[in-house]
């Protein structure tokens, strides 16, 4: 299984870093630097492959030693021009040194997000961490934010459905979600995910929550009901 884990995270990482860093500018004595960089980050290797040889003994004491390196970036760079290019380089190499910690794909997910000009770097995260942690609600949920926020509210649904039959997920996720699908047209696909989210949830209160939906779906499927709210 580690196998896999490691196979999908080196295809995943090799087709960003072609993408995220084609006009680097390769240093003659520093092949796995970015003379962009500019003195900013250009001792880390862009291929985080080269830290995983670096230190197998000991790879999440230093990926503690560059979380503290990133937030020292992003900090230094929000009270300045506030652009933030090896940020995502340096989360990368983080995850790849310590791939069960699951904070940084997080908190890329929140901060890339708003740091780039685009969601791109935030999937990445999002979708590397996802690889390790496949029942993290809140990748899941920032996944279906972001595809929202990119216009696809198919795709948005689908992932908050994900999210809301996870542990410690709100259950407001599986009622977005319907409302989601309902605009979409998918009122089939809404009430079935909102009665998986009700086989699966056994607190009172949110069982009666998620039940109010069903029936609000339901009333408008069969043209008896008001738009939805």
């Amino acid at each position: 299984m580690s196998i896999l884990f490691f196979g999908a995270t080196t295809v995943l990482q090799a087709n960003y870093l072609d993408k995220r860093y084609a006009n680097r500018i390769i240093l003659p004595e520093c092949p796995w630097c970015d003379a962009n960089a500019k003195g900013d980050v250009v001792y880390l290797p862009i291929d985080a492959t080269v830290m995983r040889f670096m230190s197998p003994a000991d790879s999440e004491f230093l990926a503690d030693m560059l979380w503290l390196r990133a937030l020292y970036y992003f900090g230094q760079h929000a009270l300045t021009d506030q652009q933030y290019p090896y940020l995502m380089n340096l989360l990368d190499i983080i995850t790849d040194l310590a791939p069960r910690w699951e904070y940084p794909y997080t908190y890329g997910a929140v901060i890339l997000g708003d740091a780039s000009d685009t969601t791109d770097d935030a999937f990445y995260m999002i979708d590397k961490g996802l690889v390790h942690h496949p029942e993290n609600w809140q990748l899941w949920f920032f996944k279906g934010y972001y595809l929202w926020k990119d216009g696809d509210d198919l795709g948005a649904a689908e992932a908050l459905q994900k999210a809301a039959v996870l542990p410690g997920a709100p259950v407001y996720l599986a009622e977005l979600s319907a409302t989601l699908l309902t605009r979409e047209g998918q009122k089939d696909l809404a009430l079935r995910f909102l009665e998986q989210a009700l086989n699966m949830t056994k607190d009172p209160r949110q069982r009666k929550f998620i039940i109010q939906k069903i029936k609000k779906v339901r009333a408008q499927h069969d043209g008896t009901g008001t738009s939805m709210e």
